[in-house]
């Protein structure tokens, strides 16, 4: 008995030990980010680096918010992101419904090919995208950048809201039928309330898809009317000279909104994946 407790006590000790380790090894970045952001540029290029602030400093926060293209690169990708989001919630509650509810040719078939979609990259992609888009004249515009983004989302949400609507009891469905609820009017009263956390857990992960996507946003845009922040961010870069301030600063505005979007919905997200996964 005595050696079982010992046994479980180090067991338990070392999975304490391994999600510390793992915390900081993924917190870390992000505090150095931030610490970086409050330095002088002499105090960024000290070495060695050393975490500590000597002068903190506000300047690298002005000149990315003043005396740069990310405001309008933070506009855009809020409106691709909003809209991205808007679009694959609606149409992957309406396709994950159809394919948890009802019987057709080509199901399996159309399932098989929603998986093969999600496994598809990006930069596969790209080159036929690219070709149609020039063609049809749609380069550099918002829509170039909203309906890849769309596309690339919508087959893991409607594999996770198929799963969520799998365990909505159908007898629900039935009786508000029997009271004389349309099949529109079911999904929107009854099955998607209870569905909830997997429409959330949805709108998070298509958010955060489109307002960090790159391939995409380098690739379809040419002026900084329509230039994203991930590709705004890259402007700091140059051939010799990396604004290091600059970049941090930019990462740090750019972060938030995804920080505290992640931290409010952190316990309805985890829940949606989970769910979803188990009854999918």
């Amino acid at each position: 008995m005595i050696k079982n407790k010992k046994k479980e006590a180090m067991k338990t000790i070392g999975t304490y030990i391994c999600l510390i380790v793992m915390v900081v090894i993924s917190v870390f970045p992000i505090l150095w980010m931030f610490d970086s952001s409050l330095k002088g540029q002499s105090e960024i290029y000290t070495s060695p680096p050393t975490f500590m602030i000597q002068h903190v400093t506000l300047e690298n926060y002005l000149r990315v918010l003043l005396d740069s293209g990310i405001p309008r690169a933070f506009l855009n990708s809020a409106v691709i992101s909003i809209t991205a989001t808007s679009i694959t919630v609606v149409l992957g509650c309406l396709a994950g419904y159809g394919f948890s509810r009802y019987r057709f040719k080509g199901k399996k078939a159309l399932y098989v090919g929603l998986l093969y979609g999600q496994m598809m990259p990006a930069v596969v992609l790209i080159i036929p995208i690219y070709l149609v888009f020039s063609k049809i004249g749609l380069i550099d515009s918002y829509f170039s950048l909203i309906l890849p983004d769309v596309a690339i989302t919508i087959p893991l949400a409607t594999l996770m809201l198929k799963g969520f609507f799998d365990g909505v009891p159908i007898e629900l469905e039935e009786a508000a039928r029997i009271d004389g609820a349309t099949k529109l009017g079911t999904l929107c009263r009854i099955v998607i309330p209870i569905a909830k956390p997997g429409l959330v857990s949805v709108a998070i992960y298509t958010f955060l898809s489109t307002w960090e996507e790159f391939i995409f946003a380098l690739n379809l845009t040419n002026s900084a009317s329509i230039r994203t922040l991930p590709i705004a961010i890259n402007m700091f870069k140059g051939e010799f000279i990396i604004d290091w301030g600059a970049i941090m600063s930019s990462g740090a505005v750019i972060s938030l909104p995804v920080i505290l979007l992640f931290v409010l919905c952190n316990k309805v997200f985890v829940k949606g994946l989970s769910e979803g996964g188990v009854k999918g």
